[in-house]
């Protein structure tokens, strides 16, 4: 079995790192789909979680399937639970995102700064089938964030664990599914109570994708953009310098081109403002190359906490004449600058950041990504004359820089809440 990459996404921790608005989010399965359910049955409750299979057409929609629902849930530690044929039949139904500590009684034996709610531990379990046309495909499953201590089972085999509670991260499982059979994924969150000074949520409280694609495809995250000279070249030609990390997984080398297309988002590439095409560049199997070149848009619109104009850049990968791979990179024109006399400056206009310190929790609602619930927020925040976030004190959900890219707000995304150091001894 040859080696699997574990993914980790790591959260921005300065503000020039969310200014470059390229939201994190990946698009949805979509094009002509088959549906096949395995005959075969399980233990569980509920019926498995049919996967469709992805044919590739020209849309938004092209590598993703969101895997939020139909999961099952046990609050405590159950053993045996991460084995295949476990019985969770009297395990609770939920769908992601899930907080569990808001679920329980609130206990004046718990830390205050937490409000006053307890962690522990809790399994999550869900049963899915693939169809036997995707076998020879690359599957991979993409968390957002599971606060915390994170580990993950695919039919019993363990994938690996995440401790980090903020941070995204994924795990290749090309290797471990059964196509056209039934197949189990079980996740195991330990919340040590004290763990935060803040309320922190407990589980899967973000959401998850099932991410699947050809042998040759974009990796993850894998396009960057930066534009250097957008101050000089504004209103005209404005050179995108594009960035793709292709990966081959194939079992030889292949001649890989790219098609860069840039159109407004909300559109299609009818209305493209710019688009270019690379040379074939060979990419060894089993390896990962970074192909770059310069995307050439006309007058593109600029981004700014008044007029957020977003941008798509869709990324075709081609062997010979067949698409392989489509991947759509949101993106935002802006310049910026700090200055030790005037301060801030976005787009050439000074510009006071006028914001408030933000925890990543709903109130109520706990810590579960609410995407209606952030955007309401982010609403709210811009009716009071808001223009800047600073998320405390970690990286933001996707749900959260998506809302702050649409309506325009900018965001102080940090990382950790020290760097050398605790605060206080549970963190």
């Amino acid at each position: 079995m040859k080696t699997r990459k574990r993914y980790v996404r790591a959260g921005a921790a300065c503000l020039a790192a969310l200014l470059t608005v390229q939201g994190m989010t990946l698009p949805v399965a979509a094009g002509e789909e088959v549906k096949v359910r395995s005959n075969s049955q399980t233990q569980m409750s509920s019926d498995p979680e049919a996967v469709y299979v992805s044919n590739y057409g020209k849309s938004t929609d092209q590598r993703t399937i969101n895997f939020d629902s139909n999961w099952k849930f046990n609050l405590g530690d159950v053993e045996n639970a991460q084995t295949a044929n476990f019985d969770d039949s009297k395990w609770r139904q939920v769908s992601l995102p899930h907080d569990y500590s808001i679920e329980q009684d609130y206990s004046k034996s718990m830390e205050a700064e937490s409000g006053y709610l307890p962690g522990g531990t809790g399994w999550y379990r869900k049963s899915f089938t693939i169809d036997k046309a995707a076998e020879g495909k690359e599957i991979r499953v993409d968390f957002s964030g599971v606060y915390m201590n994170a580990s993950v089972w695919v039919n019993g085999e363990k994938l690996g664990t995440h401790p980090y509670g903020y941070t995204p991260f994924s795990f290749d499982i090309t290797d471990y599914v059964k196509y056209g059979e039934e197949n189990t994924i079980a996740v195991k969150v330990e919340n040590k109570t004290p763990s935060s000074r803040w309320y922190s949520g407990s589980g899967i409280y973000r959401s998850v994708n099932l991410t699947m694609t050809e042998k040759v495809h974009v990796d993850l995250e894998g396009t960057q953009i930066t534009t250097e000279n957008l101050k000089a070249e504004q209103g005209g030609t404005v050179n995108m310098d594009v960035r793709t990390q292709v990966v081959n997984d194939s079992e030889d080398e292949q001649a890989v081109t790219l098609t860069h297309t840039v159109f407004p988002k909300g559109k299609d590439e009818s209305a493209a403002i710019g688009t270019v095409t690379t040379e074939a560049k060979t990419v060894a199997s089993g390896e990962s190359d970074e192909i770059e070149i310069t995307l050439e848009a006309q007058s593109p619109a600029l981004w700014s906490v008044d007029s957020p104009t977003l941008y798509t850049v869709r990324t075709e990968v081609k062997l010979g004449e067949n698409t392989v791979d489509v991947y759509d990179t949101e993106y935002g024109f802006r310049y910026f600058d700090f200055d030790n006399n005037t301060g801030f400056s976005l787009n050439g206009q000074n510009t006071k950041l006028k914001g408030v310190c933000m925890h990543h929790d709903q109130g109520a609602l706990g810590a579960k990504a609410n995407a209606r619930a952030i955007a309401r927020q982010i609403e709210i925040l811009k009716q009071m004359g808001c223009n800047t976030i600073r998320v405390t004190h970690n990286p933001a959900a996707d749900e959260l820089i998506q809302a702050c890219n649409e309506q325009g707000m900018l965001v102080i995304d940090e990382a950790f809440d020290t760097w050398l150091y605790a605060k206080k001894w549970k963190q």
